[in-house]
């Protein structure tokens, strides 16, 4: 605990006079959170918002088919933050501001996690080992140990795999340091819209070693992450290491920061894209080979789960990105939770806004002035 004050102490006190100075820059350009509640094309226009009306309108118009109970979903472009769709509902209804809010992260920590490894000397060959099974933490499968029940894999298939005992190990043997300071990096503890509100992301505080594993591989009721910056923390892996601040008003200035290494970003690129070819969304996405829009497409992901209880169920992430050609990339978050009546996986929510998103002709636009910040 005292660790993580001094980091705070010493990473926030630089950082307070400019980020004092963002906020009273934009504080009189602040819209209301209530204005997203239920977007319409009408708003598009009054508010010069970059949401893509088709694009919305299919994501609500998916979820209404499929009932979707509660769900989020954000579509970024990754060259300049615009969000091309936000759309959420609840039970009251459906509510297009749910993505700003924060909800548990589950494994979408372990971008986190893996970076930092990469950081210190890791690379996505390298051979970690684990017993028991994978999706577990018990504190007999975090020793230190080897028998003959352990099993050696890659880095890159834990990855792939979301193995929470390789994380969980990893996060024991990095410690407290590499782990806050790359969420810093990724956006943790700030807001991630600046023209409106939105939850800052926030990251379980350990007290223990067994409390460092929880953290690295996600599995705690603590760290948070909201929809819109899920879709942000996979910018870095589609622009050599440069995080894109998202945007909802075209009006705003499009912000590039270093986050990561260009080798760390090739490296969760290709990992998250072995979660797609062999790891857990495999099975949803095999057909993409074959398929007329998806396979000039490259698409990559971290999956996640953990039970909620506000909102009540299972809670189920999509956090990735899709790779064309010619007709640009984009970061796509789609949250779903899984009751009692689902009847559609967020993995297969977001293939099928992926499709959608791609077909249809490119759209050439004028590149819009990007401020980079340091």
């Amino acid at each position: 605990m005292i660790v993580t004050l001094f980091i705070f102490t010493i990473v926030f006190a630089g950082k307070k006079e400019e980020a004092d100075v963002a906020v009273k820059d934009i504080e009189h350009k602040l819209l209301g959170k209530d204005i997203f509640k239920h977007i319409t094309e009408t708003d598009i226009k009054k508010y010069d918002l970059t949401i893509d009306w088709d694009l919305q309108s299919y994501v609500s118009e998916t979820a209404k088919k499929y009932k979707i109970g509660f769900g989020a979903v954000v579509v970024m472009d990754a060259d300049d933050g615009d969000i091309i769709s936000m759309w959420g509902k609840d039970r009251s209804g459906e509510d297009c501001s749910i993505p700003l809010n924060s909800y548990l992260a589950a494994s979408i920590f372990k971008i986190v996690t893996a970076s930092a490894a990469i950081e210190q000397g890791m690379t996505p060959e390298s051979t970690v080992s684990y017993s028991g099974n994978p999706w577990t933490i018990y504190k007999g499968q975090l020793k230190d140990s080897t028998d003959k029940w352990t099993q050696y894999i890659t880095f890159a298939h834990a990855f792939a795999q979301s193995n929470n005992v390789v994380f969980a190990k990893l996060g024991m043997s990095l410690g407290e340091e590499p782990l806050f300071l790359n969420a810093m990096r990724y956006g943790f503890w700030k807001p991630p819209m600046r023209e409106c509100w939105s939850a800052p992301s926030t990251v379980m505080i350990p007290e223990t070693e067994y409390d460092l594993g929880e953290l690295a591989c996600g599995l705690n009721h603590t760290t948070r992450m909201s929809p819109v910056h899920a879709a942000q923390i996979v910018t870095p892996a589609l622009n050599k290491g440069l995080m894109v601040s998202p945007r909802i008003v075209r009006s705003m200035p499009v912000e590039k920061a270093p986050a990561i290494d260009e080798q760390i970003a090739d490296d969760i690129y290709s990992m998250m894209g072995g979660t797609i070819k062999s790891g857990t969304f495999s099975r949803r996405f095999r057909m993409c080979t074959t398929d007329r829009i998806l396979k000039e497409v490259t698409i990559g992901a971290k999956s996640g789960s953990i039970d909620s209880k506000n909102p009540d169920g299972r809670l189920t992430w999509f956090v990735g990105y899709a790779d064309h050609p010619t007709k640009g990339k984009i970061t796509i978050v789609s949250l779903l939770l899984r009751d009692p009546y689902y009847w559609i996986k967020a993995d297969e929510f977001a293939r099928m806004i992926i499709r959608q998103y791609y077909d249809r002709p490119s759209q050439i636009a004028s590149a819009p002035a990007v401020r980079s910040v340091n």
